[in-house]
């Protein structure tokens, strides 16, 4: 009797995690990964070519967060380190990826992020918000989905008046806006109340640190 076996088909590292689809296969390095939900393994076949040698099946320790990130990091024996650049951390954040710059075009920079030598999903920077998608179409969308959020929360209305948690006293809230060319009980959109700040950011964040954030006011006063 012919015995027939199911084709696999080779899908990214992100779907595998992600999508679970039945029958598929990842590649990374020299290696082919297959997930087995039933036994909670993943295991390592050498060589790209399918049905090839089982080299080692690795326990799943937990189906929550960067799990296949996690289990290819055992299975290699990667040093868990996020990038001492701040800002490469943040786009990293997961100690098992490297990231590497793919393009740069004006104030936009894509990246990759990278599993050992396989790609695990796209990056892109531009005027301090970041995109992340398994292709770039998808990095692209997302960016500029974050970049129309914060235009909106730019635009949002504050009223510069003590209130509850504040931690202003009315006194307090005088001398802000005396400091800052402002009305104390005008209205102003977020923007304006960030350039405001920025013009005489040493003396806000010396005098008035605690009380920006009631604002919903990030200042970098380092």
């Amino acid at each position: 009797m012919r015995r027939f076996r199911f084709m696999q088909q080779e899908t990214s590292l992100y779907n595998l995690q992600t999508n679970e689809p039945p029958n598929t296969y990842a590649i990374v390095g020299d290696f082919r990964l297959t997930v087995d939900r039933e036994q909670a393994v993943v295991h390592f076949y050498q060589g790209k070519a399918e049905w090839g040698r089982l080299v080692r099946s690795i326990l799943v320790d937990k189906w929550s967060g960067d799990w296949l990130i996690r289990t290819v990091g055992r299975f290699f024996k990667i040093n868990y380190q996020l990038d001492e650049n701040k800002a490469i951390a943040t786009i990293q954040q997961n100690g098992y990826l490297t990231v590497v710059v793919a393009h740069r075009i004006g104030q936009a920079t894509l990246y990759k992020r990278l599993l050992i030598d396989a790609i695990w999903d796209y990056a892109i920077v531009c005027w301090g918000d970041i995109g992340f998608g398994v292709t770039v179409e998808k990095a692209i969308v997302e960016l500029r989905q974050r970049l129309t959020t914060r235009i909106q929360e730019e635009q949002a209305g504050v009223v510069l008046r003590v209130g509850a948690g504040s931690r202003f006293s009315n006194e307090a809230l005088v001398d802000f806006c005396e400091a800052n060319g402002l009305t104390p009980g005008g209205r102003y959109t977020k923007q304006q109340l960030r350039q405001a700040v920025l013009n005489h950011r040493k003396l806000n964040c010396e005098q008035f640190r605690d009380q920006l954030n009631y604002f919903g006011i990030r200042v970098n006063c380092r």
